[in-house]
């Protein structure tokens, strides 16, 4: 509430009226040239498989189905049944997609379709126990040549984190907490190309920037 309200105050912004406000920031970057890192996000061939028993219950939840998905859980734990019992189910075959720079992405499907699995793959959140080919990759890069947790979040449907905090709260919470990354050598180098091109920039957009 006080970064909004600071925002409101410093730049005028009041309501949802965040569009205008964007726009002259990205306006600041566009007149000197200079572009906002982007990522791409690619799945190429991703195949998740599991194990589960047979006689596990649909994936459309009752409170029958739930009772004994339960039971079942408790005695795949204490390792009560034999392996041979299980049976292999695929949650996602062969499966490519692109999230493009820029867009909002909205993913449809029946229940028990993958929907989640492939959100947690993109995000870099899979359970260890699942058997998983194919890859994903941002920019080009594996997910294990950087930190996944530093550029994507995966919400759950679920408040697993804070019951009382909404999705906008729980990014910036974590974006807090990653502090600025790369945001100080973006703004230097906005601001040496400010005075190369002798630029002033509009002081309100400017101590924005500075202050976040």
């Amino acid at each position: 509430m006080e970064v909004k309200l600071f925002i409101e105050q410093l730049v005028g912004v009041t309501g949802d009226d965040h569009e205008h406000f964007l726009l002259r920031i990205k306006n600041r970057f566009d007149r000197v040239g200079l572009e906002l890192p982007t990522i791409e996000v690619r799945a190429e061939g991703l195949v998740v498989e599991t194990e589960a028993y047979a006689c596990r219950s649909p994936a459309t939840p009752t409170v029958f189905s739930s009772m004994v998905n339960t039971v079942l859980d408790l005695v795949n734990v204490l390792h009560l049944l034999p392996n041979t019992w299980k049976t292999k189910y695929t949650i996602l075959h062969e499966t490519n997609a692109i999230i493009k720079p820029h867009r909002m992405t909205l993913l449809l499907g029946s229940a028990g379709s993958g929907k989640s699995t492939l959100l947690k793959a993109l995000a870099g959140k899979l359970d260890p126990r699942l058997q998983v080919l194919g890859r994903v990759t941002y920019n080009g890069h594996r997910m294990e040549e950087f930190v996944p947790e530093r550029t994507a979040a995966y919400i759950s449907q679920e408040d697993l984190h804070a019951g009382e905090m909404t999705v906008r709260e729980t990014l910036a919470f974590a974006a807090r907490c990653l502090g600025t990354g790369d945001r100080h050598d973006l703004l230097a180098e906005l601001t040496r190309r400010e005075k190369e091109a002798n630029i002033t920039p509009e002081h309100d957009i400017d101590m924005f920037m500075k202050v976040k």
